[in-house]
């Protein structure tokens, strides 16, 4: 993506970037988000929505001596949504040296299909105001590069909470993939190259030895639409217990979308 090659080139600091090289392990850790192959049926209909599969592009770093990342599935109770269950995706970063490594927020990004981006400490947004910027893995020890946090806030007499962390999602846009409503037949799977894919995302995740940050380096990890689902409701295909039937794992990688063809049917834009 031409966005990554911007970003990387700028100086995110005054000190010296050191350039992240990957270690022998780096392409076992790609490969455990791409091995499910979702088992392709279809029917005469067309599919209104679609299920999501994400691969990692080769060119990722997700491992190297220093450090390892992985994008682990979870479930979480969102009380400050609607009180139930969400699959909900963390980025867990693993030290693997004998001395501390530190995760700069501030310079850790998310970058979408269209070139924007979310940043994960952004000091002049409200969700991060009291969320942590620096984190501190000790030695040979793991942490997320976001958690699940809220708190309680009062708003005149009921009491409700507010997000002040929130993992990944891993949602994604119909309308920009040129994915429309038909695209698909139902339960017909097609499969998409790294390089020919009609969805990207990347994740930027910068770090250091120094706690001053006097060197760091930057992790890229893309992903990339590798499979989609055709499906009537895609609400359906929520479940891990469907895909964990077919093979699937922590690592794999999913979510849902209606094709843009039926976004007014089954959806109000804000």
């Amino acid at each position: 993506m031409f966005i990554m090659t911007i970003i990387l080139s700028m100086p995110l600091y005054a000190q010296e970037m050191i350039n992240a090289t990957p270690d022998q392990n780096n392409q076992k850790v790609i490969r455990r988000y791409n091995r499910y192959r979702h088992r392709a049926y279809g029917t005469a209909s067309p599919a209104f929505g679609y299920t999501a599969v994400f691969g990692v592009k080769s060119n990722s770093i997700m491992s190297t001596e220093d450090i390892e990342v992985n994008v682990v599935k979870r479930w979480v109770q969102d009380a400050a949504i609607d009180d139930n269950e969400h699959r909900l995706y963390f980025v867990e970063i693993t030290n693997k040296t004998d001395q501390p490594l530190y995760i700069d927020k501030s310079h850790c990004f998310r970058i979408y299909h269209d070139g924007s981006r979310f940043c994960y400490f952004d000091p002049n947004r409200d969700d991060t105001c009291t969320a942590q910027r620096i984190i501190a893995i000790p030695p040979h020890s793991k942490k997320n590069l976001s958690d699940y946090s809220t708190v309680l806030i009062k708003k005149g007499e009921l009491s409700e909470l507010k997000i002040i962390d929130y993992p990944e999602e891993f949602n994604w846009d119909a309308m920009k993939a040129g994915v429309c409503e038909g695209f698909l037949s139902e339960y017909e799977v097609r499969t998409f190259s790294e390089d020919h894919s009609p969805y990207y995302r990347s994740l930027l995740i910068s770090y250091s030895k120094d706690k001053d940050f006097s060197t760091y380096s930057i992790l890229p990890i893309n992903f990339y639409i590798r499979q989609l689902i055709g499906n009537f409701l895609p609400e359906l295909y929520q479940s891990d217990h469907f895909f964990e039937k077919l093979g699937a794992d922590q690592y794999t990688i999913t979510n849902c979308e209606f094709g843009y063809g039926g976004v007014n049917r089954y959806r109000v834009e804000n």
